[in-house]
């Protein structure tokens, strides 16, 4: 439990008249709880019943068999249902999931780094996680407790670390009619804490000497009447710490841009001058300023009955610091008791039964044992035989009876095989119920396909999916909340101690945190390097480049140097063989080129040889063409000159000479034979 020692808890004027009166402040209290604890009281005696179940509670058959001796007697519980919760919580367990802020623009991602990198750190060094499986579980078996966010000053005065804490359902006060769970309609909320005068003075270390004046009231005002450490012995001994939320409103300042539509509220820096806002507005006279009233939260913290603090919440955001964790929420029953339940809620009366049914079949039972014998007084010798084995009764019987025999063995009745069968249904009848099959529960003894009990895992969570959804919307309002609280109390040197680096620019802006993050569930790892490590291998496993070096760095091991050097050695033993093979490779490659070169010159030889032969056969060919037409022409130019001298012949000795010329042609020719 952290302290609330900084400046909003000093000496001095503590209580702010702001809404009301100090003096109408226990009277607002009164109020708020006459009017709730009916509805309140209805869930947290269903809720203790629930716990009772859970536990194994012999007591509570007290309860329902009234002061019936004979169950009295036999106070057994054979507790079925538990395990059913157990499942649940252990799936939970196992698929933790860590708060991390997306971006919802393309140009967030150092941001939503930074942001991530702190939420991370926050909720280690807080043990979040445990916490919130801790409320998860109790949430299961009786329908709704609270996560609790503030700060501890112990180990740093001046920022203070976020603590989370698990409210059990019957340690605080709530609006009956609240139906969000980010109690954006919620009136109020009472946690009641019992502490020792020691650590009500850690928790308020400004009012040590008015604390040392008190004493304790002990259970005096008879409220929250089932808190476990009403059952102390010593709770004279004890102060009731109170922290009294309650829903009002405050005026805020705007600034408005006409020209954008857009609106922010001005918020105040200790760092920034007092006339920070009229210089801001001189130097952009379009913006308008207006005074609103916006819904807030504030706090009243009452120890001993007497008034501490009234004024703004230990995180100074304008909303609730709780969240509930809910297993089934009906807003809209008109009986609060139904409104919300656990699993156990209705496991109850199905575990009664069967519970009921298991004693009577133990009672069939051990009549088995007390079966005895029925025997004449004088026909056995010894009648210490009977008892050799120690068990069943004798009934002696005089002589001359109507007995079949000597001794006659007294059987006790045999237990009905429907008997037993009714009891298997109502073991059934508890799994049904919850939603929770035999292969959510590793129980399934049917011989199936491994992918039919997948798919009936798969529908036995679909059962249960609405509860697993209401504790991943719990998470991401948890996670606005400690961003909230980051934004207005973290100093900028303890985010740079945490980052190891200046933050973004607008990582304490209002509006970024707005409009550039979204804050969802991812998977769980214990740090943030762990989540990094995770992100890293699976970027690996869908085949994108990322260097061994970048996921030894986010890797968490032993002699984590070592390996490193081992790694350097390794890749450069690996860049001298590859350069060595690939000065080879060039060597070869150099040889091959100067091969290719050469043969390329041969083959250029031998083609301006062919050329060469090619243009040598085509003058040959000039040259016959040309001695062709020489003699062509000669041959003209002869006939030509015949012709001429043909001319120059008479042509009387022309027809002489060529009259002749047919004579001795016919002369020469063969005669025919005669017939």
């Amino acid at each position: 439990m952290g302290s609330y020692g900084n400046s909003f808890y000093g000496e001095g004027d503590y209580t702010d008249p702001g809404d009301y009166g100090n003096t109408h402040l226990k009277a607002m209290q009164d109020h708020y709880y006459q009017s709730s604890y009916p509805s309140n009281a209805a869930l947290w005696v269903q809720g203790s019943i629930d716990v009772r179940f859970h536990v194994g509670d012999q007591t509570l058959w007290s309860m329902i068999y009234c002061d019936n001796q004979y169950y009295q007697s036999r106070r057994f519980f054979f507790n079925l249902g538990k395990r059913h919760i157990d499942m649940i919580v252990g799936r939970q367990r196992q698929n933790r999931k860590s708060t991390v802020v997306v971006p919802t623009q393309g140009d967030s991602d150092d941001f939503c780094d930074d942001w991530n990198k702190v939420l991370k750190w926050s909720e280690d060094r807080d043990g979040f996680q445990e916490y919130f499986s801790e409320a998860f579980e109790g949430g299961v078996i009786t329908g709704a407790n609270l996560l609790h966010l503030y700060p501890d000053y112990t180990r740093d005065p001046v920022s203070g670390d976020l603590c989370t804490d698990r409210v059990f359902y019957n340690n605080y006060l709530i609006d009956p009619y609240t139906r969000k769970m980010g109690f954006e309609d919620c009136q109020f909320i009472w946690r009641r804490r019992w502490v020792y005068k020691s650590a009500a003075i850690a928790l308020l270390p400004g009012h040590a000497k008015q604390i040392q004046k008190m004493r304790p009231s002990g259970m005096k005002d008879g409220r929250f009447p089932l808190q476990a450490e009403l059952l102390n012995l010593d709770t004279n001994r004890l102060f009731a710490l109170d922290e009294f939320h309650y829903r009002t409103t405050r005026e805020a300042t705007m600034i408005i841009d006409p020209k954008t539509g857009e609106s922010s509220e001005w918020e105040e820096d200790e760092e920034d001058s007092p006339d920070m806002l009229k210089r801001v507005m001189q130097m952009q006279p379009w913006l308008m300023v207006k005074k609103i009233q916006v819904p807030t939260v504030k706090l009243v913290i009452t120890l001993g009955g007497h008034v501490f603090y009234h004024g703004k919440t230990q995180l100074g955001i304008d909303s609730y610091p709780f969240v509930p964790l809910y297993c089934y929420h009906f807003p809209d029953i008109q009986s609060y008791m139904w409104r919300l339940m656990g699993v156990w809620r209705n496991l109850r009366d199905a575990q009664f039964l069967y519970n009921m049914r298991r004693i009577i079949e133990l009672d069939i039972l051990q009549s088995q044992i007390n079966s005895g014998w029925l025997y004449q007084i004088d026909s056995i010798v010894d009648p210490k035989a009977f008892r050799q084995s120690g068990q069943g009764f004798l009934v002696p019987v005089k002589a001359g009876k109507n007995i079949n025999e000597a001794c006659q063995r007294i059987e006790a009745p045999s237990i009905p095989q429907s008997m037993i069968e009714l009891s298997r249904n109502l073991a059934e009848d508890i799994t049904k119920i919850s939603g929770v099959n035999e292969e959510l529960l590793g129980a399934a003894t049917d011989d199936k396909a491994g992918i039919l009990a997948m798919l009936r895992q798969g529908a036995g969570l679909t059962t249960l999916q609405s509860i697993f959804d209401r504790a991943d919307y719990s998470q991401r309002l948890y996670g606005k909340i400690r961003m909230e609280a980051i934004r207005k109390n973290f100093s900028k040197s303890k985010i740079t101690h945490i980052l190891g680096r200046e933050p973004h620019p607008q990582f304490f802006s209002a509006m970024a945190a707005k409009y550039n993050l979204a804050v969802e569930e991812g998977n769980y790892s214990t740090t943030q390097r762990q989540m990094e490590l995770q992100q890293l291998l699976h970027f690996k496993e869908l085949g994108m480049p990322i260097s061994n070096k970048s996921i030894m760095d986010a890797a968490f091991i032993t002699n984590k140097r070592k390996i490193l050097e081992d790694m350097q050695q390794a890749e450069q033993q690996q860049a001298q063989m590859q350069q060595a093979q690939m000065q080879s490779e060039n060597e070869k490659s150099r040889a091959d080129i100067m091969q290719k070169y050469a043969k390329t010159r041969s083959d250029l030889a031998k083609e301006k040889e062919l050329m060469a032969s090619a243009q040598e056969k085509t003058a040959k060919i000039v040259d016959i063409q040309a001695t062709a037409e020489h003699k062509k022409a000669q041959s003209d130019m002869d006939l030509v000159k015949m012709m001429i001298e043909l001319e120059d012949m008479d042509l009387a000795q022309l027809r002489s000479s060529f009259e002749l010329a047919e004579a001795i042609k016919q002369a020469n020719q063969p005669q025919p034979a005669s017939i």
